[in-house]
């Protein structure tokens, strides 16, 4: 073929798939437009951040969140599988719950503040297909509707209408979305064209910055598909965006962990986020499957088995992220959400493992959550990081028996939507097609409330030795000024510590003498003291 001819013929515009590893992908795809275009102009104004973790396969949330106040009924129902209960991770605050073993970084992501967990997730008469189940979470339908939009692409959809002509531009230089994963989610389509710069693994993202991809072959075909390369990246508006912002060094950086291939996607999104690509949506994929009928966990260690696998890579990376974010003081900017398909059976099978069930729980991560002992009083639940209870089971399960359904996921979609991306109320409901209530999901001006009294305390009081330890009402991420004066207002000791948590425990440079002392804290700019008796 000649060459002009072929320029004719091949030349690849933004809204064509492109081709990363003889993959084709959609550089703006004609997946997911309506939904990301709403989220992301919204977002862009508010600098909020959404990085979305599919779990393919339908998550066991009874092997993952598990309810401790219920192990009786647990035992009764999977003693195949089931660990025991001084296997299970406790959690700060919530007696009724705990986490697999496998998940210590999320562990401590929760007992920090920063991880919140939404019990019981599904929808009136849902789907045990993965197909179609998955389809019912990507668009936000009904269980008897279908819907050729995502709810993503929706939203995106009614605030950029005229995507991708005219983008990017001065209100947006980057992608409005950007999904790292085999398959372009439907969750980004929208009416006319998906949202998503998309590629299939991470080093396809890295072979755009880096501008090197797969040896073609030396032959015609391959110098045909060596230019198709070269077109292709020229055409693209967004790969020089991209290849800046991933470019941009940072100070400080966590230790990934290594082989996890999810970790290697979080980590690439880090680095986005950290050089300001101002792109508000992120969809990573769990490398392996969840659909565990059979050898959910080893005979010899109930710990242990594909379950222990997968939120091992769940956990730790996640963790390593969390901590980037931090580093890089964007902790407050950023909320991860992991979601699966559906939940698994309350009672296992034959073959150690669990068959397509409903209810699960949605885990989120981040610093903007509304975890706090003070901030759930007022809800039906006041549990510090849960939203619900603990799954209601029956003492004797039977094979058709389901976790029960508490929270719609549409609920969680107009949460993230008015709470977090700044769409309004109406525009919520458009993209869902009703109105939801939303979910304590994310602090508020309301949620924050710091009574003078109870806002800090002492434990142990009296002081015994000159460790000093503090307990904070609600969680904090903040630098704070601790000051101990004397009862006649002479200052003892002065400090100021970084607190990541509810907290804090320090020394003073030597022991204090007997007697009674006021404790001042000065955090966001107001003061807050309580007596402190030192023996």
């Amino acid at each position: 073929m000649e060459r002009r001819k072929f320029i004719k013929t091949t030349a690849i515009a933004s809204t064509i798939p492109l081709v990363f590893n003889h993959i084709p992908v959609m550089a703006s795809s004609e997946v997911e437009s309506e939904s990301l275009h709403l989220l992301a102009t919204a977002a862009a104004g508010c600098g909020k951040i959404l990085v979305i973790i599919q779990m393919n396969g339908g998550n066991d949330g009874l092997n993952t969140v598990l309810p401790r106040d219920k192990w009786s009924e647990l035992t009764n129902a999977r003693s195949n599988i089931l660990m025991k209960e001084t296997d299970v991770l406790p959690l700060h605050y919530n007696e009724t719950t705990g986490l697999h073993p496998a998940m210590k970084e999320m562990q401590q992501l929760y007992n920090n503040g920063k991880m919140l967990i939404v019990q019981g997730v599904s929808y009136p008469n849902p789907s045990y297909s993965h197909f179609r189940a998955t389809d019912i979470w990507f668009t936000a339908s009904d269980s008897d509707k279908t819907l050729q939009s995502g709810w993503l692409g929706r939203a995106l959809d009614t605030a950029y209408p005229n995507f991708p002509t005219g983008y990017p531009n001065k209100d947006m230089t980057d992608p409005l979305a950007i999904q790292i994963g085999s398959t372009l989610p439907f969750s980004l389509q929208g009416p006319k064209i998906n949202m998503a710069y998309s590629v299939p693994k991470p080093e396809d993202l890295l072979n755009v910055i880096n501008e090197t991809s797969d040896p073609a072959p030396n032959s015609d075909y391959g110098h045909e598909l060596t230019f198709l390369r070269l077109m292709k990246d020229q055409s693209n508006a967004y790969r020089q965006t991209i290849q800046k912002a991933y470019n941009v060094p940072k100070p400080q950086s966590p230790t990934y962990p290594n082989k996890n291939s999810l970790a290697d996607q979080l980590k690439i999104v880090a680095k986005l986020i950290n050089g300001g690509l101002q792109t508000p949506i992120y969809v990573v994929n769990h490398p392996k499957t969840f659909d565990s009928h059979e050898n959910q966990v080893l005979d010899t260690d109930k710990t242990l088995g594909k379950q222990a696998e997968n939120l091992s890579i769940l956990s730790q990376a996640i963790g390593a992220f969390q901590e980037d974010l931090k580093l890089m003081g964007k902790a407050d900017n950023v909320t991860g959400m992991t979601f699966s398909e559906f939940g698994r059976r309350i009672k296992s099978n034959d073959s150690s493992g669990t068959d397509h069930g409903s209810g699960a729980p949605v885990l989120f991560f981040g610093a903007a959550l509304n975890t706090g002992r003070g901030t759930v009083e007022e809800t039906p639940n006041p549990v510090s990081g849960m939203i619900g209870t603990s799954p209601d089971l029956p003492q004797t399960a039977t094979v058709n028996d389901q976790v029960p359904f508490q929270h719609d996921f549409r609920q969680i979609y107009a949460t993230i939507m008015q709470d977090w991306l700044c769409m309004t109320e109406a525009q919520s409901d458009a993209v869902l097609g009703g109105s939801f209530e939303k979910l304590p999901i994310f602090k508020t001006d309301k949620s924050i409330y710091y009574p003078n009294t109870d806002f800090v305390k002492i434990f142990p009081n009296p002081v015994t030795t000159n460790q000093i330890n503090l307990l904070f009402y609600n969680f904090i991420n903040s630098t704070i000024q601790v000051t101990i004066y004397s009862l006649l207002g002479s200052k003892i000791f002065e400090n100021a510590y970084a607190v990541d948590g509810d907290i804090l425990n320090f020394t003073t440079s030597q022991m204090l003498a007997s007697g009674t002392y006021i404790v001042q804290v000065v955090y966001n700019g107001t003061k807050f003291s309580t007596k402190m008796i030192v023996l």
